[in-house]
């Protein structure tokens, strides 16, 4: 019987290698076609001239203000990059050697553990706040709370790896569903992401007009007091406006996400930053840095498919059927006298513009800070709002910083098609607004038609 056992595994072991080469076909057709290809060389220059910036000493380069500010707190990307894809694979080689990997109801067994212990953390730590901010509060006591949350902390990490691969193989089957990504037996670029702290971002914008100017990844572990100081150091040395937000993912490979909320937001996020990754090989991605219309439509039309897949990806995982989604485009019911953020904050957006087009700087920055103060007391306390924090956050059609019209268009536009891949595959191959405009047109006039047939 031992035997039977043995072979079994050793069958199974060949069937996995068999489909493993299979899979390695087509990317290595795929990468000779483009080896033959003169894109192939201009990607190769370019490669050239970014690593040559990014490893040639600093001593030698001029910094912008705005890296000069961060220095010493920007996130080291290629060690994380480095670490975490090592770590991640070595990890996923196991699934190929019999009698060690995870089976699937394990993993499913980890990842509710791993949210509950996501909960018992956040209680953890406002249990350490709490006792710290009691004057006489025993230092044996903090000493025992942190300990505790430490043992948690440790625990959720042992988990992380199974909790990861379970969500991008739930998130691949449904792209799969969707029929997008598809490269013969895989889906490119692979659904690849990390739980972990992410990075924050210092957003530079100049004052008299919003706009998004330089985008610097900073260490998560960056305090408020710093956080200040960079802040300050920018507009002082250079004028401009200046902040440091956090961010809900970033893009790198594997994809950072954040690794302390639900499942249904983890699950979006994730899949908000695969859109990413698969629309840098595609024009409309390639072009997020051309203009800044590219680059919220590159945003809106994330977060759109980041919501639909997310919540696709959570009834594959736990088989329930999540209630219709809020609009994507909030709606504001006329007269009401209810308070609604995203509607003070347009509202705001739109009273920043008017003042700075006035020429008035210094009268929309005390602006801004009014408004902020006035959110105090509807218990929404941002630390601070000006023209960097509308710069960042207007880069998302669907925001209440935006006064762009992308995000309704977009609504519009996912009207016309079947599903959300169908969206993105529509406009992916666009190179200007222009374009995209011309996209929804079309798909407008095709649907009113199909509607009159």
């Amino acid at each position: 019987m031992g035997t039977t056992f043995a072979g079994n595994q050793i069958s199974r072991l060949i069937q996995i290698l068999i489909r493993l080469l299979q899979s390695l076909y087509w990317p290595f057709h795929a990468i000779c076609r483009l080896l033959r290809s003169r894109r192939f060389s201009r990607a190769v220059l370019i490669f050239v001239v970014v690593a040559l910036l990014v490893f040639t000493p600093r001593s030698t380069r001029v910094l912008s203000p705005a890296h000069a500010a961060a220095r010493g707190h920007e996130f080291g990307l290629i060690g994380w990059e480095i670490s975490n894809f090592l770590d991640k694979w070595v990890h996923r080689s196991r699934e190929f050697i019999p009698w060690v990997g995870t089976s699937d109801g394990e993993k499913r067994e980890r990842l509710d553990r791993y949210l509950v212990l996501n909960d018992e953390i956040r209680t953890a730590k406002r249990d350490i706040e709490h006792k710290g901010s009691v004057f006489d509060s025993g230092g044996d006591q903090l000493t025992s709370l942190q300990d505790h949350l430490d043992q948690l902390e440790k625990e959720r990490r042992v988990l992380r790896n199974d909790v990861e691969e379970l969500m991008e193989s739930a998130i691949d089957a449904v792209l799969r569903d969707l029929g997008i990504g598809e490269l013969g037996p895989i889906t490119w670029p692979p659904v690849d992401f990390r739980l972990d702290l992410t990075p924050r971002v210092l957003v530079t914008s100049p004052r008299d007009r919003i706009q998004r100017l330089e985008s610097i990844l900073i260490d998560s572990e960056i305090t408020l007091t710093e956080r200040q100081a960079v802040e300050d150091a920018v507009q002082d040395n250079s004028g401009l406006s200046a902040i440091v937000l956090g961010t809900g993912g970033v893009a790198t490979f594997p994809t950072v996400i954040p690794h302390d909320r639900d499942l249904l937001s983890t699950l979006d996020v994730a899949a908000h930053e695969w859109l990413h990754a698969y629309l840098i090989f595609k024009p409309l991605g390639r072009g997020y840095w051309s203009s800044g219309d590219l680059a919220t439509l590159n945003e809106t039309v994330a977060n759109l498919f980041g919501e639909e897949v997310g919540r696709l990806t959570y009834e594959h995982i736990t088989g329930e059927t999540l209630p219709p989604p809020d609009p994507f485009i909030a709606e504001i019911a006329p007269n009401s006298e209810e308070f609604n953020f995203h509607e003070f904050m347009r509202q705001t957006r739109l009273n920043v513009d008017e003042i700075l087009g006035d020429g008035n700087v210094h009268g929309a920055e005390a602006y801004m800070e009014q408004r902020r103060i006035e959110l105090h007391g509807h218990g929404i306390f941002i630390r601070k709002i000006n023209q960097a924090y509308f710069a960042f956050n207007g880069s998302y059609g669907d925001n209440p910083a935006s006064v762009s019209p992308i995000g309704e268009q977009v609504q519009e536009l996912r009207k016309y098609v079947e599903n959300v891949a169908d969206l993105v595959k529509a406009i992916q191959g666009i190179t200007s607004y222009e374009e995209f405009l011309q996209r929804l047109d079309r798909e407008r006039s095709e649907f009113e038609g199909r509607i009159g047939d």
